[in-house]
């Protein structure tokens, strides 16, 4: 069997999910990976049985014989570190979302990415999930008769993070707009194809809280498709309270909710409860990672594709901006 030699940039919270996975399949070896913090990436190393821990990147992509690489660096250097990848040969990429930090970086990338005749595949890993994957399935199909509007909710209870984190830079992570809600802008994307408009207003971190304040951050957005449909989104980053995690979608005939795990149609005669579990030992994120696998493999585009993760990425941008100004609407 063929071992596709893969190396990670960063070892962080999202490396260890993708090294988690990729370490289950046999035709995956685990040739190196680079973290800015040294005891970070040796302990990494040793976790999932790398075989070397680099010294930079530049030397880990200096690699002629891999296969792949794994980028699970901070929002604001994945533009950056796609194109080294690209530039020292590399075909087959996984970068986590969002693709990009700012707009202008999207042309470049294109660019470069047509030109090395590379795939990059972007870390959306919710496009994985039984109930996403079987909701697309029925908006395709009619089941929900015309679809008119859409309803997000998102709420993280259990923020923790300090004025230090990257989490807390609005500069570089894009805060819970960037970082979570381009999850769901993916999705919506999926569903109803491309946006036309979007307003939003956004606690902004520390660009509106004083430093006595802890940070947290909040988002609520109105996005408008080409197809008429609307969708309300809400995202945030809070201290205390109540997690949610939900999508509903309206149509004429079934309204469909589902909290990603279950999912569930609704009229005024019947609930109807639909089959989207996971079978024994799969996940999203197994799921994901043997996307990137099998991409790799045959050089086939896998969801989520640099386009879609573009395209999230330019609604998310667009929100922010919206956002700065006071709720403008941002057209497409």
């Amino acid at each position: 069997m063929k071992k596709y030699r893969l190396s990670f940039i960063a070892a962080g919270r999202m490396a260890n999910s993708m090294a988690a996975q990729l370490k289950q399949f046999d035709a995956v070896e685990l040739a190196g990976v680079y973290d800015p913090l040294p005891d970070r990436c040796a302990q990494f190393a040793r976790k999932y049985a790398f075989a070397r821990c680099c010294s930079s990147s530049a030397e880990l992509l200096a690699d002629q014989a891999l296969d792949g690489v794994v980028i699970c660096n901070y929002a604001h250097q994945h533009g950056e570190t796609i194109l080294a990848a690209l530039a020292a040969g590399v075909k087959a990429i996984f970068c986590e979302k969002p693709a990009i930090r700012t707009l202008d970086e999207a042309q470049p990338l294109r660019a470069a990415v047509a030109q090395a005749g590379a795939r990059v595949m972007i870390g959306h890993h919710r496009k994985h999930i039984p109930a996403c994957i079987r909701l697309k399935e029925m908006i395709d199909a009619g089941r929900l008769g015309k679809v008119f509007f859409a309803k997000v909710h998102y709420c993280n209870a259990g923020y923790a993070r300090d004025w230090d984190d990257y989490f807390a830079s609005y500069e570089k992570s894009g805060g819970t707009t960037l970082d979570m809600a381009t999850h769901f802008v993916d999705l919506l994307n999926w569903y109803f194809g491309e946006a036309e408009s979007t307003s939003a207003r956004a606690v902004m971190l520390e660009r509106t809280l004083p430093k006595e304040v802890q940070p947290f951050d909040y988002v609520t957005a109105t996005l408008t498709y080409r197809n008429g449909v609307f969708c309300g989104l809400e995202s945030s980053y809070q201290r205390y309270g109540v997690p949610t995690d939900t999508m509903e979608i309206y149509g004429d005939t079934y309204t469909a909710i589902t909290d990603f795990r279950t999912l569930k149609l609704y009229n005024r005669n019947e609930t109807i409860d639909v089959n989207v579990s996971f079978p024994d030992n799969d996940s999203d994120r197994r799921r994901q990672a043997k996307a990137f696998v099998d991409m790799v493999a045959d050089g086939r585009p896998r969801q989520t594709t640099l386009e879609e993760g573009l395209a999230a990425a330019r609604v998310g941008l667009a929100m922010l901006q919206s956002s700065e100004r006071g709720g403008e609407l941002i057209r497409f």
